[in-house]
């Protein structure tokens, strides 16, 4: 008899087909899928701590452009204060100077009127003598008139 399908072949065919796809399972199919599966969740862990450094990394960058924003606001505020204190400190130079300058006036006033008031004195007392030398070439007496002279002196204003 002579089969299209021999029996016995289909049955020899049958079992290398199941060792065959067996030994494929196991030993190439099962691995392959694992490794793959690990593979994936590898891929996938490693986007989620790629998707997390970048959330990370722009944090950083948010909070580093703060620090620089205000950092400039900060040296804005140091730059008017130290302005601000120049300017104090400059109105307190000036008005320092100034007072100086009023206490050296008045002192120098206040010198200028000793002065006078010496040379005023100065003055008298030369007056006098002059008038008590004239007074003795003409009356040959130079200490008569001494005390009217004095006395009479006060009275006169230079």
């Amino acid at each position: 008899m002579d089969t299209l399908i021999d029996l016995n072949s289909l049955i020899i065919q049958t079992i290398n087909f199941a060792i065959v796809a067996f030994v494929l399972s196991r030993f190439f199919f099962k691995p392959y899928m694992k490794f793959l599966d690990e593979e994936a969740a590898k891929r996938k862990d490693l986007e989620e701590k790629l998707a997390k450094q970048t959330h990370i990394l722009e944090e950083a960058h948010n909070q580093a452009a703060n620090l620089v924003d205000q950092a400039k606001v900060d040296a804005r505020i140091i730059a008017a204060e130290i302005v601000e204190n120049s300017r104090k400190e400059g109105a307190e130079i000036v008005a320092r100077a100034n007072k100086d300058a009023e206490l050296t006036r008045s002192k120098g006033f206040a010198d200028i009127a000793s002065e006078r008031k010496e040379m005023e004195g100065e003055m008298k007392k030369r007056v006098i003598d002059v008038a008590l030398a004239l007074n003795a070439k003409i009356f040959g007496d130079s200490t008569s008139h001494r005390e009217f002279l004095e006395a009479q002196s006060g009275e006169v204003k230079f």
